[in-house]
């Protein structure tokens, strides 16, 4: 998996282009993910958040926007050490974090996605290490390369929000308005 990802990944693409644009995915049917490849965008999501996409059908997911040449980010449901595993370990290009409120849990979310020493993420040998066949590549693209995404959606996260994108690892942030808006 990782080779399908190392050459054309989301952090290169935004360095080069200055932006990119993307979509999400709240169906989990593989043609979906198809559709939404051929359409043009940089960069797919997978929401297992507010969705009735599992960990299977996301890895599915995962595969087929993989193939079609495209990084595949999955929001998770939430800041699980292993849930995020999980989803790595399927392949994910990243992950998007909701409810990040503080800097402490945006350093769990950066170390659930980074092998020792950079962070906590245990090895297992499946799709994303190639069953095991180059985990010592996907380890270091994992380090360096994966992405991670982090929600900001409550007014503690608003009040924290220097702290917080100021992780080493964290990649961008997206504002929760809806979610924010509840808080307030």
């Amino acid at each position: 998996m990782y080779k399908n990802i190392l050459p054309n990944t989301l952090k290169l693409k935004s360095q080069q282009k200055g932006g990119t644009i993307g979509s999400w995915i709240t169906i989990s049917h593989p043609a979906v993910a198809e559709i939404m490849a051929a359409a043009g965008f940089d960069w797919l999501v997978i929401d297992m958040e507010h969705s009735a996409i599992g960990i299977s059908a996301a890895e599915h997911l995962i595969r087929v926007i993989q193939l079609s040449g495209l990084p595949a980010l999955v929001r998770i449901g939430e800041n699980d050490v292993t849930l995020i595993k999980r989803v790595m370990d399927a392949g994910a290009s990243g992950i998007i974090v909701p409810m990040v409120n503080t800097a402490e849990q945006a350093v769990k979310a950066v170390a659930s996605v980074k092998y020792p020493p950079k962070g906590i993420r245990g090895v297992g040998l499946a799709r994303a290490q190639g069953y095991g066949t180059h985990f010592k590549e996907y380890q270091n693209w994992a380090n360096t390369e994966s992405v991670v995404i982090v929600q900001i959606e409550h007014i503690e996260a608003v009040n924290n929000i220097e702290k917080i994108i100021n992780i080493d690892g964290v990649d961008g942030f997206i504002v929760g308005p809806y979610d924010l808006s509840a808080s307030l």
